[in-house]
């Protein structure tokens, strides 16, 4: 359970610095009674900090039907920081998920695994719609992912991910379109690292045998939509691509992502996650993942 060590000191250590900074924040002037003045502002930062954790469990003893013991274990943390001042903003949001899986008197085996942050700073035009972006982002994982893995008899394990490798570190200078509070699109030129820290991976990546490291040149898209379904129940999706100026439009690296969630009452919630990538440089078809989950949900802080 090393990685869940981890992923837990991650969220404690974003906890304690978003209070840290919360105590750093000055406070508002006393409420005298008068009429409120520039002076008496708002605090230009807002922060919000989510983590979750949802199992299942299945027993089985001379069950006339069958059926095969199972345990399923999942966290998550959301955290969001935001800054905005007259026609600047800043906005951090780091996204960590991991899960395991036994079945039967096996071995646990990952289900889940995302480290996944991103940074943008802006500044909006004189029509507030457009801003010039640059984003700096990154994307990885916590433990070991295998092609097989649940091994036939006698078959061993196939590795094919581990922390580091891969891990995509993505630069973006453009400009973002924001018509309406919910739905966005951005766009511009880019920068994408890959890293592979195990050299022998280095083949499923699309980097020749050996190499650790690979820049590209290209041209990033995002589009983004939000929206509220109905009362404590959200969707939102994003379409993303990058495609390199020295490769074929077919070796367009594609991500859509799509999550609806819904807040049953303070600490329950239920969340709906499919997940459509392409990335030929890993493999030339269609990558899906789909998770439904139901457990325990707190928000330290923001909504």
């Amino acid at each position: 359970m090393k990685v869940y060590t981890h992923f837990i000191t991650i969220t404690a250590l974003l906890l304690a610095a978003s209070l840290a900074h919360a105590q750093t924040e000055p406070a508002p002037p006393p409420d005298t009674g008068g009429p409120e003045t520039e002076d008496v502002a708002a605090s230009n930062w807002e922060r919000s900090l989510r983590a979750s954790l949802t199992g299942t469990q299945a027993s089985y003893r001379n069950w006339s039907q069958g059926g095969t013991d199972n345990l399923a274990i999942l966290g998550t943390t959301a955290y969001t920081s935001e800054y905005s001042k007259d026609r600047y903003g800043y906005r951090l949001d780091i996204n960590l998920r991991y899960g395991q899986t036994r079945i039967g008197d096996g071995d646990f085996i990952k289900s889940d695994d995302r480290i996944r942050i991103r940074n943008q700073a802006s500044r909006k035009f004189r029509d507030e719609r457009l801003s010039a972006i640059f984003n700096v982002n990154f994307e990885s994982q916590f433990d070991k992912g295998y092609e097989n893995p649940i091994p036939d008899e006698g078959e061993e394990r196939i590795l094919i991910s581990r922390f580091l490798a891969p891990a995509y570190i993505t630069e973006v200078l453009g400009l973002s379109y924001k018509p309406v509070e919910n739905f966005r699109m951005e766009g511009g030129l880019a920068m994408k690292q890959t890293i592979v820290s195990d050299t022998d991976l280095s083949p499923r990546f699309g980097l020749s045998e050996g190499d650790s490291f690979r820049n590209e040149a290209g041209f990033s898209l995002l589009i983004g939509y939000e929206r509220r379904i109905m009362e404590n129940i959200y969707y939102s999706g994003y379409v993303e691509t990058f495609t390199n100026v020295n490769r074929d439009l077919k070796y367009t690296d594609l991500l859509f992502a799509n999550e609806i969630t819904g807040q049953i009452n303070r600490y329950i919630s239920a969340n709906v996650e499919f997940v459509l990538a392409y990335d030929r440089d890993f493999i030339d078809e269609l990558q899906v993942k789909q998770i439904i989950s139901l457990g325990l949900s707190y928000s330290f802080f923001g909504d």
